[in-house]
Protein backbone atom coordinates (compact mmCIF):
# COMPACT_ATOMS: atom_id res chain seq x y z
CA UNK A 1 0.00 0.00 0.00
CA UNK A 2 1.62 3.00 -1.10
CA UNK A 3 1.88 5.89 1.44
CA UNK A 4 -0.96 8.24 2.49
CA UNK A 5 1.01 11.30 2.13
CA UNK A 6 1.99 10.21 -1.49
CA UNK A 7 -1.49 9.75 -2.54
CA UNK A 8 -2.35 13.31 -1.27
CA UNK A 9 0.74 14.30 -3.02
CA UNK A 10 -0.40 12.99 -6.18
CA UNK A 11 -4.03 14.01 -6.10
CA UNK A 12 -2.95 17.23 -5.84
CA UNK A 13 -1.06 17.85 -8.66
CA UNK A 14 -3.93 15.84 -10.48
CA UNK A 15 -5.91 18.72 -9.48
CA UNK A 16 -3.63 21.70 -10.23
CA UNK A 17 -2.14 20.31 -13.30
CA UNK A 18 1.19 21.90 -12.31
CA UNK A 19 3.56 21.08 -9.32
CA UNK A 20 4.65 24.13 -8.61
CA UNK A 21 1.17 25.54 -7.58
CA UNK A 22 0.69 21.89 -6.00
CA UNK A 23 3.70 21.92 -4.01
CA UNK A 24 2.62 25.62 -2.59
CA UNK A 25 -0.83 24.03 -1.85
CA UNK A 26 0.39 21.23 0.24
CA UNK A 27 3.49 23.51 1.34
CA UNK A 28 6.54 21.67 0.23
CA UNK A 29 8.95 22.43 -2.50
CA UNK A 30 8.56 21.44 -5.89
CA UNK A 31 11.79 19.43 -5.75
CA UNK A 32 10.41 17.42 -2.46
CA UNK A 33 6.90 16.66 -4.59
CA UNK A 34 8.59 15.58 -7.63
CA UNK A 35 10.52 13.07 -5.71
CA UNK A 36 7.86 11.88 -4.22
CA UNK A 37 5.85 11.58 -7.06
CA UNK A 38 8.25 9.11 -8.57
CA UNK A 39 8.58 7.25 -5.82
CA UNK A 40 4.65 6.57 -5.50
CA UNK A 41 4.88 5.73 -9.22
CA UNK A 42 8.23 3.45 -8.65
CA UNK A 43 6.23 1.91 -6.03
CA UNK A 44 3.25 1.14 -7.94
CA UNK A 45 5.30 0.08 -11.31
CA UNK A 46 3.58 2.73 -13.88
CA UNK A 47 3.42 6.33 -14.73
CA UNK A 48 1.04 7.92 -13.26
CA UNK A 49 1.75 11.48 -15.06
CA UNK A 50 2.98 12.69 -17.73
CA UNK A 51 5.02 15.52 -17.86
CA UNK A 52 7.25 18.60 -20.12
CA UNK A 53 8.36 21.32 -19.39
CA UNK A 54 5.06 22.73 -20.83
CA UNK A 55 2.62 20.77 -19.34
CA UNK A 56 1.27 17.85 -17.01
CA UNK A 57 -1.33 15.05 -17.91
CA UNK A 58 -2.61 12.57 -15.94
CA UNK A 59 -1.80 9.25 -17.93
CA UNK A 60 -4.89 6.75 -19.13
CA UNK A 61 -3.96 4.33 -15.94
CA UNK A 62 -3.33 7.37 -13.73
CA UNK A 63 -6.80 8.10 -13.72
CA UNK A 64 -7.79 4.94 -12.26
CA UNK A 65 -5.45 5.41 -10.08
CA UNK A 66 -6.13 8.79 -8.97
CA UNK A 67 -9.80 7.90 -8.71
CA UNK A 68 -9.17 5.20 -5.63
CA UNK A 69 -6.47 7.72 -4.20
CA UNK A 70 -8.90 9.69 -3.62
CA UNK A 71 -11.49 7.53 -2.08
CA UNK A 72 -8.23 6.31 0.31
CA UNK A 73 -7.60 10.23 1.57
CA UNK A 74 -10.88 11.26 1.49
CA UNK A 75 -11.53 8.22 4.08
CA UNK A 76 -8.21 9.31 6.10
CA UNK A 77 -9.25 12.75 6.33
CA UNK A 78 -13.26 11.49 7.45
CA UNK A 79 -11.37 9.11 10.25
CA UNK A 80 -9.06 12.23 11.57
CA UNK A 81 -12.20 14.22 12.00
CA UNK A 82 -14.29 11.83 13.37
CA UNK A 83 -10.93 11.25 16.02
CA UNK A 84 -11.36 14.88 16.27
CA UNK A 85 -14.63 14.92 17.17
CA UNK A 86 -14.89 11.96 19.85
CA UNK A 87 -11.51 13.80 21.32
CA UNK A 88 -13.35 16.99 21.90
CA UNK A 89 -16.52 15.02 23.15
CA UNK A 90 -14.83 13.57 25.88
CA UNK A 91 -12.72 16.53 26.76
CA UNK A 92 -15.95 18.59 27.28
CA UNK A 93 -16.27 20.52 23.84
CA UNK A 94 -19.73 21.46 22.57
CA UNK A 95 -19.85 22.94 19.51
CA UNK A 96 -23.22 25.45 19.24
CA UNK A 97 -24.58 27.08 16.48
CA UNK A 98 -26.50 29.28 16.20
CA UNK A 99 -28.40 31.85 13.41
CA UNK A 100 -28.74 34.99 14.00
CA UNK A 101 -32.31 35.59 14.70
CA UNK A 102 -32.07 33.20 18.01
CA UNK A 103 -28.57 35.73 18.92
CA UNK A 104 -30.82 36.90 21.83
CA UNK A 105 -31.50 33.24 23.25
CA UNK A 106 -27.80 31.94 22.52
CA UNK A 107 -25.77 34.17 25.28
CA UNK A 108 -28.24 33.81 28.09
CA UNK A 109 -28.59 29.77 27.49
CA UNK A 110 -24.47 29.17 27.17
CA UNK A 111 -23.82 31.34 30.38
CA UNK A 112 -27.00 29.23 32.44
CA UNK A 113 -25.07 25.89 30.54
CA UNK A 114 -21.19 26.96 31.40
CA UNK A 115 -22.79 28.14 34.99
CA UNK A 116 -23.98 24.67 35.95
CA UNK A 117 -21.52 23.30 34.32
CA UNK A 118 -18.31 24.68 34.42
CA UNK A 119 -16.42 21.65 32.93
CA UNK A 120 -18.21 22.30 30.00
CA UNK A 121 -16.25 24.73 27.15
CA UNK A 122 -19.28 25.52 24.55
CA UNK A 123 -17.82 26.89 21.44
CA UNK A 124 -20.26 29.12 19.43
CA UNK A 125 -20.31 29.49 15.97
CA UNK A 126 -22.96 31.57 13.65
CA UNK A 127 -24.45 29.70 10.91
CA UNK A 128 -27.54 30.79 8.45
CA UNK A 129 -30.08 29.92 9.60
CA UNK A 130 -31.41 27.50 6.56
CA UNK A 131 -27.73 25.50 6.58
CA UNK A 132 -28.08 25.41 10.25
CA UNK A 133 -29.74 21.53 9.93
CA UNK A 134 -27.03 20.40 7.57
CA UNK A 135 -24.40 21.65 9.25
CA UNK A 136 -25.83 19.56 12.23
CA UNK A 137 -25.82 16.13 9.68
CA UNK A 138 -22.18 16.88 8.75
CA UNK A 139 -20.82 17.21 12.00
CA UNK A 140 -19.87 20.50 11.53
CA UNK A 141 -21.56 21.43 15.28
CA UNK A 142 -23.37 18.99 17.41
CA UNK A 143 -26.20 20.72 18.44
CA UNK A 144 -28.04 23.70 17.17
CA UNK A 145 -30.21 26.65 18.24
CA UNK A 146 -32.97 27.20 15.31
CA UNK A 147 -36.06 29.02 14.77
CA UNK A 148 -38.60 27.88 12.13
CA UNK A 149 -36.71 24.51 11.81
CA UNK A 150 -38.31 22.47 8.67
CA UNK A 151 -35.31 20.62 7.47
CA UNK A 152 -35.17 18.32 10.78
CA UNK A 153 -34.51 14.60 8.66
CA UNK A 154 -32.47 12.58 10.73
CA UNK A 155 -31.88 14.72 13.46
CA UNK A 156 -34.08 14.80 16.70
CA UNK A 157 -36.02 18.87 17.48
CA UNK A 158 -36.09 19.70 20.84
CA UNK A 159 -38.46 22.89 21.43
CA UNK A 160 -36.80 24.64 23.98
CA UNK A 161 -39.22 27.86 23.88
CA UNK A 162 -42.08 29.03 22.78
CA UNK A 163 -42.18 33.09 21.85
CA UNK A 164 -44.72 35.16 21.11
CA UNK A 165 -44.69 37.20 18.34
CA UNK A 166 -45.33 40.98 17.62
CA UNK A 167 -45.09 44.18 16.23
CA UNK A 168 -42.33 46.51 16.13
CA UNK A 169 -43.87 50.22 15.87
CA UNK A 170 -42.66 53.49 16.07
CA UNK A 171 -43.57 54.99 19.66
CA UNK A 172 -46.17 56.96 18.36
CA UNK A 173 -47.72 54.54 16.03
CA UNK A 174 -51.69 54.90 16.93
CA UNK A 175 -51.00 51.05 17.18
CA UNK A 176 -48.45 51.34 19.68
CA UNK A 177 -50.68 51.48 22.81
CA UNK A 178 -52.75 48.61 22.59
CA UNK A 179 -52.25 45.59 24.65
CA UNK A 180 -52.21 43.83 21.48
CA UNK A 181 -52.99 43.97 17.72
CA UNK A 182 -54.38 41.30 14.85
CA UNK A 183 -52.43 40.91 11.58
CA UNK A 184 -55.88 42.72 10.31
CA UNK A 185 -54.91 46.01 12.10
CA UNK A 186 -51.97 46.13 9.86
CA UNK A 187 -54.19 46.55 6.38
CA UNK A 188 -52.67 49.21 4.34
CA UNK A 189 -48.60 49.29 5.62
CA UNK A 190 -46.00 48.37 4.22
CA UNK A 191 -44.39 45.21 6.23
CA UNK A 192 -40.12 44.96 6.58
CA UNK A 193 -39.28 41.27 6.03
CA UNK A 194 -35.80 40.12 5.50
CA UNK A 195 -35.30 38.24 2.19
CA UNK A 196 -36.35 34.72 2.00
CA UNK A 197 -33.40 33.04 1.33
CA UNK A 198 -32.36 34.65 5.02
CA UNK A 199 -35.34 32.43 6.72
CA UNK A 200 -37.66 30.60 4.34
CA UNK A 201 -39.89 29.15 6.74
CA UNK A 202 -40.00 31.99 8.49
CA UNK A 203 -40.91 34.34 5.67
CA UNK A 204 -43.54 31.76 4.66
CA UNK A 205 -45.54 31.18 7.82
CA UNK A 206 -45.78 35.42 8.09
CA UNK A 207 -47.36 35.79 4.27
CA UNK A 208 -49.20 32.47 4.96
CA UNK A 209 -50.92 34.24 8.10
CA UNK A 210 -51.12 37.39 6.35
CA UNK A 211 -53.28 36.26 3.87
CA UNK A 212 -55.78 34.08 6.22
CA UNK A 213 -56.14 36.96 8.06
CA UNK A 214 -57.11 39.11 4.97
CA UNK A 215 -53.94 40.98 4.66
CA UNK A 216 -51.80 42.18 1.85
CA UNK A 217 -49.49 44.04 3.33
CA UNK A 218 -46.51 45.96 0.71
CA UNK A 219 -43.40 44.00 1.31
CA UNK A 220 -40.46 45.60 2.03
CA UNK A 221 -36.78 44.37 2.09
CA UNK A 222 -35.08 45.15 4.70
CA UNK A 223 -32.10 47.01 3.70
CA UNK A 224 -29.14 45.39 6.60
CA UNK A 225 -30.07 41.81 6.86
CA UNK A 226 -31.24 40.92 10.47
CA UNK A 227 -30.42 44.62 11.33
CA UNK A 228 -30.72 44.39 15.68
CA UNK A 229 -31.43 48.19 15.17
CA UNK A 230 -34.61 47.96 13.44
CA UNK A 231 -33.42 51.13 11.20
CA UNK A 232 -35.80 50.66 8.62
CA UNK A 233 -38.83 50.48 10.99
CA UNK A 234 -37.32 53.88 13.01
CA UNK A 235 -36.93 55.28 9.56
CA UNK A 236 -40.46 55.02 8.97
CA UNK A 237 -40.26 52.71 5.89
CA UNK A 238 -42.88 50.19 7.48
CA UNK A 239 -43.65 48.09 10.28
CA UNK A 240 -41.64 44.40 11.38
CA UNK A 241 -42.92 41.27 12.97
CA UNK A 242 -40.60 39.68 15.77
CA UNK A 243 -40.75 37.52 18.65
CA UNK A 244 -40.71 39.00 22.29
CA UNK A 245 -37.26 38.28 22.26
CA UNK A 246 -35.65 41.09 21.36
CA UNK A 247 -38.10 43.30 23.27
CA UNK A 248 -35.20 44.55 25.48
CA UNK A 249 -32.74 45.40 22.67
CA UNK A 250 -35.00 47.97 21.23
CA UNK A 251 -33.51 51.29 20.37
CA UNK A 252 -35.13 54.85 21.81
CA UNK A 253 -38.12 55.29 20.07
CA UNK A 254 -39.43 52.06 19.05
CA UNK A 255 -42.41 49.57 20.62
CA UNK A 256 -42.75 45.99 20.44
CA UNK A 257 -47.02 45.60 20.22
CA UNK A 258 -48.19 41.79 21.13
CA UNK A 259 -50.05 39.64 18.17
CA UNK A 260 -52.89 38.39 19.54
CA UNK A 261 -52.41 35.25 21.04
CA UNK A 262 -50.97 31.97 18.54
CA UNK A 263 -50.17 34.36 16.05
CA UNK A 264 -47.23 33.15 14.63
CA UNK A 265 -45.99 31.84 17.83
CA UNK A 266 -42.18 31.30 16.90
CA UNK A 267 -40.30 27.91 18.70
CA UNK A 268 -36.67 28.04 19.54
CA UNK A 269 -35.70 24.41 19.10
CA UNK A 270 -32.55 22.11 19.78
CA UNK A 271 -31.53 20.14 16.86
CA UNK A 272 -28.96 17.17 17.56
CA UNK A 273 -27.84 14.06 15.30
CA UNK A 274 -29.08 10.85 18.39
CA UNK A 275 -26.49 8.79 15.83
CA UNK A 276 -23.64 10.87 17.23
CA UNK A 277 -22.55 9.93 20.60
CA UNK A 278 -21.33 12.70 22.27
CA UNK A 279 -21.71 12.62 26.25
CA UNK A 280 -20.73 16.36 26.36
CA UNK A 281 -23.77 17.24 24.03
CA UNK A 282 -25.78 15.01 25.98
CA UNK A 283 -24.76 16.98 29.27
CA UNK A 284 -25.12 20.39 27.42
CA UNK A 285 -28.89 19.29 26.25
CA UNK A 286 -29.62 18.13 30.09
CA UNK A 287 -29.06 21.40 31.33
CA UNK A 288 -30.26 23.55 28.25
CA UNK A 289 -33.17 21.59 29.11
CA UNK A 290 -33.16 22.69 33.14
CA UNK A 291 -33.00 26.25 31.87
CA UNK A 292 -35.75 26.41 29.58
CA UNK A 293 -38.30 24.93 32.12
CA UNK A 294 -37.09 27.91 34.51
CA UNK A 295 -37.61 30.28 32.08
CA UNK A 296 -41.58 29.07 31.97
Amino acid sequence: MPELRRLRYAVAVADELNFTRAAERLGVSQQVLSEQIRRLEDELGLQVFDRTTRQVRVTSHGRQILDEARAVVGAADALRDRARRLASAQAGVVRLGYSRSTAFDTAPLVSAVTEARPELRVEVREVPSRQLPQAVRDGDVDVALSRWADDTDQLFAHTLRRLRSGVILRAGDALAGRAEVALGDLAGRSLVMHRREDAPARHDATLAACAEAGVEPEIVTSRLPFDPLFTDVAEGRGVQIASESIRGALPAGLTWVPLASGVLEQRVDLLWDPARAHPARDAFLDEARAWAGAQR
